[in-house]
């Protein structure tokens, strides 16, 4: 079906929306030629043989697709039926009163979108004017004092990979930054429970963590603390019996975006998904793909997305024993870590000595501060860290902070 050819000297358009109500509210508006279309079907005409471009639509030039939010996907497929050339797209103004007393104002902010219509795939191909103005970029504190006075912040979306090798205490530095995120900034977070078991660990060092204590537990404050990770906390668990394959896994994020309401994902470790790797495909190009996929998430989502990894044994150990400093490039299998992280943090531990967290990269210095080196000493009591030193020169000794 070739779509429709603009051979028309004199300009006529046509208005499409999806609804009966969205055209009494365009007519409302002062919109004249109105067409009412709910699936690309009704584009089309049966002659008794075969379906063919309604020829009606011929005796137009251009075709404004008024489509409310979450009709985007019929509205680019209308516009790929009629030539995309011919096709212009409106954004409902904020605001429209969608009852059947429409206001003046009203009329004449929907009759301005229809007239300042914008061609199709602003989206993906524009000009620099017609990109939206994003304003301040907001950042976040991460809830560790000495990062937050370093200047360290957050922002969504990102993608944040975290390096360690096992036993560096990976896990209990992201049960303790994901209650720090959901106290400071009221984020809702899922965590993948591959190695451990949700109860007792994750429940016990949660309510640890919220309660403030190691001690013996009122009732009270277990059930003030069990309320709040019922409410910013979803779990994805391997399903029983089966593998976790990162197409499911990726569909199972998506499910608890949508359902549930997370902004911050957190995948505990990455290496415990099946990861099947097409024929022909290298392990470190099929790693690139996957980390895209999480990072378009995150950006269709505006998610924080924490991917934690273990780096290979060999190598590792031996630099690190001198004083060496882990980065994202250590990680396993992979440098798209390194390459395509917008955070990036790496946690090991020396033998008998504290836990040490590189924040490697950061994407903007500006905005989100700078890379630096701190120091964690674990309290025992409560399962968490705390913080000691802080700056580069910790690994001479001494603190640049």
């Amino acid at each position: 079906m070739e779509p429709l050819s603009n051979v028309h000297p004199i300009k006529m358009r046509l208005t499409l929306c999806s609804s009966e109500r969205d055209a009494a509210e365009l007519k409302a508006a002062g919109v004249r030629s109105i067409r009412v279309v709910k699936s690309s079907d009704d584009l089309y005409r049966f002659d008794g043989e075969k379906y063919e471009l309604d020829q009606t639509l011929s005796a137009f030039t251009e075709f404004v697709l008024a489509f409310p939010r979450g009709d985007e996907a019929l509205r680019d497929d209308v516009a790929m039926r009629l030539g995309d050339l011919n096709c212009r797209w409106v954004k409902w103004p904020d605001g429209v009163n969608r009852a059947a007393d429409l206001a003046k104002d009203t009329d004449r902010t929907l009759w301005n979108a229809i007239e300042t219509a914008r061609r199709m795939w602003t989206d993906v191909v524009c000009t620099m004017n017609e990109i939206p103005e994003p304003g301040p970029e907001q950042t976040y504190k991460t809830g560790f004092p000495l990062l937050d006075r370093h200047g360290c912040r957050f922002v969504r979306p990102a993608f944040m990979p975290i390096i360690g090798p096992y036993g560096s205490g990976k896990s209990v530095l992201l049960r303790q930054l994901a209650i720090n995120l959901w106290q400071l900034h009221g984020w809702r977070t899922a965590i993948t429970a591959f190695e451990e078991r949700v109860k007792p660990r994750f429940q016990r060092d949660l309510r640890r963590h919220i309660i403030g204590h190691g001690g013996s537990w009122s009732d009270e404050e277990i059930f003030k603390a069990d309320a709040d990770i019922e409410k910013a906390f979803r779990f994805i668990r391997r399903p029983r019996g089966s593998l976790l394959d990162a197409d499911a896994l990726i569909g199972y994020i998506e499910y608890a975006v949508k359902v549930y309401g997370v902004e911050v994902v957190m995948i505990d470790p990455v290496n415990e998904i099946d990861h099947q790797v097409p024929r022909g495909e290298s392990k470190t190009d099929y790693m690139g793909r996957f980390i895209m996929r999480l990072k378009q998430l995150a950006d269709d989502y505006s998610l924080l997305m924490i991917v934690c990894a273990h780096p290979p044994k060999d190598g590792v150990e031996k630099r690190l024993q001198k004083n060496g400093l882990l980065t994202l490039n250590d990680g396993a299998d992979t440098a798209h870590y390194g390459n395509k992280a917008d955070i990036g943090w790496c946690v090991w531990r020396n033998l008998d000595g504290p836990t040490l967290l590189h924040v490697d990269k950061i994407k903007d210095h500006e905005s989100m501060g700078k890379p630096t080196l701190v120091e964690l000493n674990l309290d025992t009591r409560m399962n968490c860290f705390r913080e000691g030193r802080i700056g580069y020169e910790i690994l001479n000794g001494g603190s640049n902070d």
